[in-house]
This record gives structure tokens, C-alpha cells and sequence, in this order.
């Protein structure tokens, strides 16, 4: 691989000249892939053991100003970083975090993934109390619509309506848009060249968010085949996010969840993890998202290996879905995604190679935009 600056100039066979005055860097016994996408994160929900033994069910409920948290922030960044995730599509974050987060990283402020953000997403006074002055809540068409507006203004990449219930453990999937609502929002920020994401835990709503013609659908475990048919004629993706919940199911304690939770947490898993198989056998397109918040940004890729064995992708197939795959939900598949001539320089080395999708977490080294950004063995690994 040859790269020019920000970008790769060109990726030559062995024995191919380099050009005149080239630097060359021999990692000639590992294995380059493309930096890896992360298709649903919330960078911006952080915690820290020092403010207490347990962290708080609900995100937006931590009361730390965004001073305290850019430091934590960038610390899952760099997280990120170290296991290859170079660009996220963070679907979430309180008073536009996310944003500010972005361009201070694009302009190199701070060290952290690329970030496409969607602010603070829109979702319905059914999710809290209608005295919530937290942005982005919004019922009826017109509200929506205004919200949608007003988001894409503050310059979100992707807008992001929370369309059902079901978050942390919370496991439920009711209802909180209407078609109509939702194809507000669809048709307004497709008009201003952005893709919608839905989330929609349980499954209740896709058919009416495959209809308005969102780009993706967040976590929903109960899938008919011809909700998967539809899906894959409207080229509508499925982020599944099936690993963030062994991380709440493993993490009870911490998060404070009732231990009868344990079982519940397994019966969301085991409905996620068959959803998406038989998404993968209708040709419905996967792209990974790990909905890492909290502490879990070490395990974003960790989907990946659930992709593989739980759900019947191969590696390459697996590798898709976090590079070319996830690259075209964000539009961005012309300069992200690919080790290819034009496209920006990020990519990562592995020991190993991908006939396990277990060699992808052995990470020697980072590049984004053609400047390394974590070695392993700076760390001591």
C-alpha cells in the first residue's frame, strides 16, 4: 500500500516499484485490512467507577457537565482506536456532545475515531416525561418535522428517531411513532442528502419503517419473512447490536439491574442472534454496530465474532459488514470502507489473518488518514 499523505495512492503487487523516495514501513508477516466502522455507538454516554459503584440506568441522566466528560470521551476514542474502529456512527448523545466531539477531532483537537453523529436523535414524550426540557422530543408530524429540521441544521450526518420503547433493561419493543411520523422524518432529511436510522427493539414497528423508507433498522429481534423480504427489496440494513446485551447480561451488577434480568438478557440474545440468521439466509444486508456506551468500548468488535459463529457469516462476510457494507449506510462507501487508490488511509494490522475472525482483535497497529494512531507495542502488548 502506498500512501500519499491523508489518502492511498495507489496499492501495488509484490514486486511492483515504489515510488521514488518512498518510506517503506515492512509489515510484510501481518495482514492490512480496512479501518473498521462502527455502525451504532454512543461515545458521548460515559461513566466513571469514581462517581460511584454503579452506573445509572439511563444516559441522559448523568448530571456531568461536558468539561468532566470530553476527557472520558476521548479515552473511549482512543479505545476505539486500539481495536481498529476508525469511524463511528454514533446515534445519540445529549445537547450535540457528539457533534463538538467531531469536529474537534476532524480538526485535530483531540484523538478519536471519525465520527458521523446524529446530535440528539428525536424521539417521543412516550419515552419521558412530558416536562423533559432534554432536546429532541417530539410527537405529531409537525414536531417531528421541526426536530428533524432543527438537527440537521446543527449539522447530524444521520438522523436518528427512536421509534419504540426498549433500552438498557428495558426490554420491551412498544410503539412510540406512527408511519406518518416516521416518514416525516425520512422524507425531510433524505431531501437534505441524510440517511435515517431507526431504532426498534422488538420488531413491532420495521414494516412501517421499511415502508417510509428509513436506510436502517436498530436491534429488533423478531423479524418476519416478509418483513426480511421487503427489507432486502428496499435495501433497508439491520444493525442487530446482538453482543452490547451480553455486555449488560454480564455487567448486572455494576449496571444495578434485578438478577431476574440474567434470563431475559439470554432470551433477548437468543431471539437477536436467530433474527439475524435468518436475515443473513434472505440476503438482507448486516452491518455491525456494537451500541457501546459506558465501559464497553473495548468490546465493539466482539460483534463480529458473534457474526461468525452464532449467526453463520464467514470472516470475509463478517469483515463486510464493519467495512464496504457499513461505508455505503453512511454514504461515505466513495472515500471509507476500502483499501483502494483515492481513499482515505485508514486502515489496520493484524497478526494473523482472517481465516479466524479471532485474528481481527490482535491488532499491531492503527493508521487513520495515513498517520498511525496506536501501536501495540507502544502499549507494552
Amino acid at each position: 500500500m502506498v500512501v500519499d499523505g491523508k489518502r492511498f495512492h495507489s496499492v501495488l503487487a509484490a514486486g511492483e516499484p515504489l515510488p521514488a523516495g518512498a518510506k517503506v514501513v515492512d509489515h510484510g508477516r501481518y495482514t492490512a485490512i480496512p479501518g473498521l466502522i462502527d455502525a451504532h455507538t454512543h461515545i458521548t454516554f460515559c461513566w466513571d467507577p469514581a462517581w460511584g459503584d454503579r452506573a445509572p440506568h439511563d444516559p441522559f441522566q448523568i448530571s456531568q457537565t461536558p468539561a468532566q466528560l470530553e476527557p472520558l470521551v476521548e479515552a473511549n476514542g482512543r479505545t476505539l482506536l486500539s481495536i481498529g474502529v476508525t469511524t463511528i456512527r454514533d446515534l445519540g448523545s445529549d445537547n450535540h456532545l457528539d457533534l463538538e466531539t467531531a469536529a474537534r477531532i476532524e480538526a485535530g483537537e483531540l484523538v478519536g475515531p471519525r465520527i458521523f453523529g446524529a446530535g440528539d436523535g428525536v424521539w417521543s414524550s412516550r419515552l419521558a416525561p412530558k416536562e423533559s426540557t432534554r432536546p429532541g422530543q417530539a410527537d405529531g408530524v409537525e414536531q417531528v418535522a421541526a426536530t428533524v429540521r432543527r438537527e440537521i441544521d446543527a449539522g447530524v450526518k444521520v438522523v436518528k428517531l427512536w421509534a419504540s420503547t426498549g433500552s438498557d433493561d428495558d426490554l420491551t419493543g412498544e410503539r412510540t411513532y406512527s408511519y406518518e411520523e416516521i416518514k416525516a422524518a425520512v422524507d425531510i432529511a433524505h431531501a437534505h442528502g441524510i440517511p435515517v436510522a431507526v431504532h426498534d427493539t422488538l420488531g413491532v414497528v420495521t414494516d412501517d419503517i421499511v415502508r417510509a423508507g428509513a436506510d436502517s433498522v436498530e436491534h429488533p429481534r423478531k423479524l418476519s419473512p416478509d418483513t426480511l423480504a421487503a427489507m432486502r427489496a428496499r435495501g433497508v440494513v439491520y444493525v442487530p447490536t446482538i453482543h452490547h446485551n451480553r455486555y449488560y447480561r454480564d455487567n448486572i451488577d455494576r449496571f444495578g439491574f434485578s438478577p431476574d434480568k440474567r434470563a431475559a438478557f439470554d432470551a433477548f440474545i437468543a431471539d437477536n442472534i436467530a433474527t439475524a440468521r435468518a436475515a443473513h439466509a434472505a440476503g438482507v444486508t448486516i452491518v455491525m454496530g456494537s451500541d457501546a456506551l459506558y465501559t464497553a468500548f473495548g468490546e465493539s468488535t466482539r460483534e463480529l465474532d458473534v457474526f461468525v459463529h452464532d449467526v453463520g457469516m464467514t470472516p470475509m462476510e463478517a469483515l463486510a459488514t464493519a467495512t464496504t457494507d457499513a461505508a455505503k449506510l453512511l454514504r461515505a462507501d466513495d472515500r471509507i470502507g476500502a483499501i483502494r487508490p483515492n481513499y482515505l488511509a485508514d486502515f489496520v494490522v493484524i497478526d494473523g489473518d482472517l481465516s479466524q475472525i479471532e485474528h481481527i482483535h490482535n491488532v499491531v497497529a492503527v493508521v487513520k488518514e495515513g498517520a498511525v494512531v496506536f501501536e501495540a507495542s507502544a502499549t507494552g502488548n
